[in-house]
């Protein structure tokens, strides 16, 4: 008798540990380590985002600091947007607050971007980005 209140025990602690075990994550596409410069005109943009991203995969965004960025990208063909912001007129319609506008020429961000880059799993993935303002 005890060997079966032991079995059933047992029994009953592997259902409620299996039932228990968290739901499994949803795992995105591999990334790779990347970094690299973004050059306006010749100069290093002073602040601004870039964004790889690839079809149905949201953009990973980083930040540009003194002409440099530095993150992950997902690993693949990647679209590169390149936003770099100046402040608009304030608007009555966000409360006063300024608008921001992208600087950069459509060419460089968006659906048509011209910009790409190709990030590997263990590759060096250090890019430049050469744009022009015009």
């Amino acid at each position: 008798m005890d060997r079966f209140c032991a079995a059933i025990g047992f029994a009953l602690s592997l259902v409620v540990s299996f039932g228990c075990s968290p739901a499994p994550q949803a795992s995105g596409p591999p990334v790779g380590n990347v970094k690299g410069i973004v050059n306006v005109d010749g100069k290093s943009v002073p602040t601004g985002e870039i964004h790889f991203g690839m079809a149905g995969v949201p953009p990973k965004v980083l930040e540009i600091k003194d002409g440099a960025f530095t993150g992950e990208a997902p690993v693949g063909n990647n679209k590169v947007e390149v936003f770099i912001y100046v402040e608009g007129p304030s608007s009555e319609k966000y409360g006063g607050a300024r608008s921001k506008k992208n600087s950069i020429p459509q060419k460089y961000w968006g659906a048509n971007t011209t910009l790409s880059a190709v990030v590997t799993a263990g590759g060096a993935n250090d890019f430049k980005f050469d744009i022009t303002s015009k």
